[in-house]
């Protein structure tokens, strides 16, 4: 019987081993499926795996975490804890099933998760951070206190972990125990004023001003110019309603030549909040900003302020332009004020505004294609076309990998137009393709691209499938409808053209109400008239060409004159 028992022991220990082989097996598979991105096929070897050994934790984790992938989150936190609860010293696991319990706001069920990390890992104060706030989150005061109590054994005391005890102590009212957090927090930095400010306040705050009063003496006898003093001060005048000391000690600061940008900042931000529940305070803002920039200014602080103010106060853009090249006389490459200058001088088609401004961008960010896409057309509208090319050039090829594809396609439109207006026709083309790739419905860019097309007589079927995906976007634009029209035109369907071109030109108007019309150029009406000499009405053509003469706009063709002479269309 003792040899059979023996035979009968290692028998079972082959099969286990045999069956921990296979697990391993199955389980290395399903790994690869999982790095392979083939999650359908993991899941299947991993649920295998769990038929094989159904307690095993990483296969029930990866399950989890799989069905968490596939949005079941649910299934997944319930493979989770299984897999926690079979290795439950694991931090991986915990700390993966502690962040779907606070993504869930379940305060209740994250916080033995978080203490068995905390004991696992009793070096990890972030974990004891985030125990204070589910304990204060579920209103159980004295561990959070307790929490608070392990940090310090961790890493001392600290001013935010004091003034956290502090505010729980006070709210079970013991207010003895709070209150020696703060004498704490002075005799560990006794030297330290703005702390004993911070004390001053809280005492405040409780409503003993005897003993709050006191600390701000301690501080003003240690340090008369304190800031967090004075401004603490600022705020008990206001709240007794001593309006006077209070504007007196608020100007005294602001106008301080020792007083720190930010403060002033901060003094400034009290202004406007006074305008915002008082317009007539507006003036005293005005009369500050008026003040503090009449002075050297070393950083833009104070003119963003400024320029902030005036976007609330809806002054006039002119002014607010006027701040931004200040702020570019004391910071040549601050973005903010670059874009919004620039923004400005493209509205008010101010080439050699855009031109300043990108220039000035381009030297501090040359990285930034939008800086080469305005300087590029101001350029071109001032017909320095090769010099419009380059600029675009350089910037397709430093350009950021983040820049938006809108504007990519946007500069390969442009570079278009600048190699077409350079009668570089097959550079032009390629532009254009390569715009649309980075935006297909480019409509500036497909419109271009097919008025070009139809003028060649090429690939005219391409140029009207493109046309007309304009007037799709845009019905009521005369310059897309013309093109579509002139395409038909191209193709000899002269009636679908004439459809379209009456929406641009429309012959029942009067000759006054067409030349009145400045959308209206005179190559819009020259092909109007085409368009009616091959229906086989040369009245109506005649009196559009007329009319596109008297234009006198230089957008015509060179054979304008000889159709209306011979009274007939001529190519």
């Amino acid at each position: 019987m003792r040899r059979f028992s023996i035979i009968f022991a290692l028998l079972l220990g082959t099969l286990g081993l045999k069956a921990q082989t296979s697990f391993d097996y199955f389980y290395l598979e399903a790994e690869k499926c999982r790095l392979q991105d083939d999650y359908s096929s993991a899941m299947d070897l991993y649920r295998h795996c769990l038929d094989i050994n159904p307690q095993a934790p990483e296969a029930l984790y990866n399950m989890g975490l799989l069905y968490l992938y596939l949005r079941s989150d649910s299934i997944g936190t319930a493979y989770i804890r299984q897999a926690c609860e079979h290795d439950a010293n694991n931090p991986y696991y915990l700390e993966t099933l502690a962040a779907l319990y606070l993504n869930k706001r379940d305060a209740e069920s994250a916080i033995p998760v978080l203490e068995k990390m905390a004991s696992l890992q009793s070096r990890r104060s972030d974990i004891l951070s985030q125990l204070v706030q589910l304990y204060t989150t579920v209103g159980d005061a004295d561990k959070a206190i307790g929490a608070l109590n392990r940090i310090e054994l961790l890493e001392g005391p600290s001013p935010q972990v004091s003034v956290e005890k502090f505010r729980l102590y006070k709210e079970k009212e013991q207010l003895d125990s709070a209150f020696a957090q703060l004498q704490a927090l002075c005799d560990n930095a006794p030297h330290d004023m703005n702390l004993r400010v911070v004390v001053g306040s809280q005492y405040m705050q409780a409503g003993d001003t005897i003993k709050a009063l006191k600390v701000f003496d301690e501080v003003r006898r240690q340090e008369p110019n304190n800031t967090n003093l004075q401004l603490v001060t600022m705020d008990y005048l206001r709240d007794i309603g001593q309006n006077d000391r209070y504007n007196r000690l608020r100007d005294s600061l602001l106008y301080h030549p020792e007083s720190p940008s930010q403060l002033r900042v901060l003094l400034l931000k009290s202004y406007i909040a006074d305008v915002q529940r008082d317009s007539t305070f507006a003036p005293r803002i005005t009369a500050a900003f008026d003040t503090l920039l009449s002075r050297p200014q070393q950083d833009t602080d104070v003119l963003m302020m400024k320029a902030a103010y005036q976007v609330y106060s809806k002054q006039p853009q002119e002014a607010l332009c006027q701040t931004m090249r200040q702020v570019l006389d004391v910071d040549p490459g601050n973005e903010t004020a670059l874009r919004e200058l620039l923004q400005f001088y493209a509205e008010q088609n101010d080439g050699k505004g855009v031109e300043d401004i990108s220039r000035r961008g381009l030297n501090y960010h040359p990285e930034e294609i939008a800086y080469a896409y305005y300087l590029g057309m101001a350029l071109a509208e001032q017909e320095k076309l090769s010099d419009a090319a380059e600029v675009l050039l350089q910037g397709l090829r430093i350009r950021t990998e983040d820049v938006h594809p809108y504007l990519v396609s946007n500069v390969f439109g442009v570079l278009g137009d600048i190699y077409y207006q350079q009668q570089k026709e097959q550079e032009a083309f390629a532009a254009y393709d390569s715009a649309l790739v980075y935006k297909e419905d480019n409509i500036m860019c497909l419109n271009n691209y097919a008025y070009y097309l139809s003028l060649k007589g090429e690939q005219l079927d391409k140029a009207e499938e493109m046309s007309y995906r304009t007037i799709r976007q845009e019905p009521d634009n005369i310059t897309y409808l013309d093109t579509y029209a002139w395409i038909l035109f191209k193709k000899e369907d002269y009636a679908h053209a004439r459809t379209y071109m009456d929406k641009v030109v429309n012959p029942e108007k009067t000759d006054e109400e067409i030349l009145a019309d400045e959308h209206l150029v005179g190559n819009l009406i020259e092909h109007a008239g085409d368009i009616y000499a091959h229906l086989g009405e040369p009245e109506t053509a005649l009196r559009l060409w007329k009319l596109a003469k008297e234009k006198g706009d230089d957008t015509c063709t060179p054979m304008l004159r000889k159709k209306i002479k011979r009274k007939k269309y001529i190519e």
